[in-house]
């Protein structure tokens, strides 16, 4: 059943089409809103994108019945000779930092990771056929790597968690569940009904889901938000639900200008690092070292967006700065700076809890492991700040 409010925000989003309010963000692509003209015009006579296939006949039908409805409604709109867009170019989404924390992989690891497994299922937008076409994009960069994915609207969800719940308990895989706007919110309730039958989410990725999205389940594992709260269309600043224990990160970008609701969900080096997780899931632990501490980021406009997966809490020692431990870790001083509510260059107290933000990697293969453990040290340099709650 369509929730009434689905409904007001198919109305809104037919408004917005019509208006030209966004300029498109499509690397391979003009930006000129006339494209977007275009291609709705495209999506009635042309045949699905490669890779975007749907899960089982029940999930066919409906991607049929609700795109020819939203295709004639968002046609129509679109149709109404929208105002100039600007003529400049907007920038580009900035590369991830390159001097990540050691240990994190590239995406060039992706090729070197052996025998990913896992099912990814992405869900498209209220005009998912007209601007979330970015999940396309992603579903097959997963699918070169050889793990599963599909591609549905966001109406489709049921009938692809029941098929979901029997290819689970018929050979279990990792899960990877990703939503684009309404597909976000479709993703939680998806994520939710897994959780009722006692199913894991391995990573759950939202990208500008509603503000009326349900909290994350406690069966997620990992849990990504990369959303903006500007945005009228979408702005859901998820939280974890009560039982929710997982790792958590949420990254709004209302300062990035070149990234709006339509566009979000395209930009490469974000479906780049996304790749990257997902083919390692098998290989990472759901349990990393440390607490897993919550980590809320507003990114500003001039810095990478980085996915972190969650917080580490650290001892500081006596003299330690955030400076010093942005350094020590390699990670931005302002990602230190807005994470602990300090300023990077004030002093910090001998055994102070700082987090840093860090990321999962995959255990290393025992043919991989080189040398002794040194027990005394805990594999840790002793001039190291201490991991929070560990003794070196």
């Amino acid at each position: 059943m369509i929730r009434q409010s689905h409904s007001v925000v198919l109305l809104i989003a037919a408004c917005l089409a019509g208006c030209g309010s966004y300029p498109v963000f499509e690397p391979d692509a003009s930006v000129a809103f006339a494209s977007v003209v275009q291609q709705a015009a495209w999506t009635k006579d042309a045949a699905p994108a490669p890779g975007a296939e749907t899960t089982g006949a029940i999930s066919a039908q409906t991607d049929r019945a609700d795109g020819a409805a939203r295709n004639s409604l968002f046609a129509r709109a679109a149709t109404g000779k929208p105002d100039a867009p600007p003529t400049q170019t907007p920038k580009p989404v900035a590369d991830a930092a390159t001097d990540s924390p050691a240990g994190a992989p590239p995406p060039e690891a992706v090729e070197k990771i052996t025998e990913p497994r896992g099912r990814a299922y992405l869900f498209r937008g209220v005009a998912g056929l007209i601007y979330s076409r970015g999940m396309d994009k992603l579903a097959d960069r997963i699918k070169r790597t050889g793990i599963t994915a599909s591609v549905d609207t966001y109406l489709a969800w049921e009938g692809v968690a029941q098929q979901a719940i029997r290819d689970y308990r018929r050979d279990p895989a990792p899960i990877v569940l990703i939503g684009h706007s309404m597909g976000g919110d479709s993703a939680l309730d998806f994520a939710e009904t897994l959780n009722e039958v006692d199913i894991p989410v391995s990573l759950l990725v939202t990208y500008d889901p509603s503000r009326i999205a349900n909290n994350v389940p406690p069966n997620v594992e990992r849990y990504i938000n990369i959303y903006q709260s500007s945005n009228i269309m979408g702005g859901g600043n998820v939280v974890q639900g009560s039982r929710f224990h997982g790792h958590y990160a949420s990254y709004n970008l209302k300062d990035h200008a070149e990234i709006v609701h339509i566009n979000i969900e395209k930009a490469d080096r974000v479906q780049e690092q996304l790749v990257t997780k997902i083919t390692a899931l098998a290989q990472t632990p759901a349990e990393a070292e440390g607490e897993a501490v919550p980590i809320h980021l507003e990114i500003p406009a001039d810095a990478a967006i980085e996915l972190w997966d969650s917080g580490l809490p650290v001892q500081a020692h006596v003299g330690d700065t955030l400076k010093a431990l942005a350094a020590t870790y390699r990670v931005p001083l302002w990602a230190l700076e807005e994470i602990n509510s300090l300023s990077g260059r004030a002093p910090l107290d001998d055994g102070q809890r700082i987090v840093i933000p860090r990321h999962l990697v995959p255990m290393p293969r025992p043919s991989a492991i080189v040398g002794t453990v040194n027990s005394d040290t805990n594999m840790r340099n002793v001039s190291a700040p201490r991991i929070w709650g560990v003794t070196n």
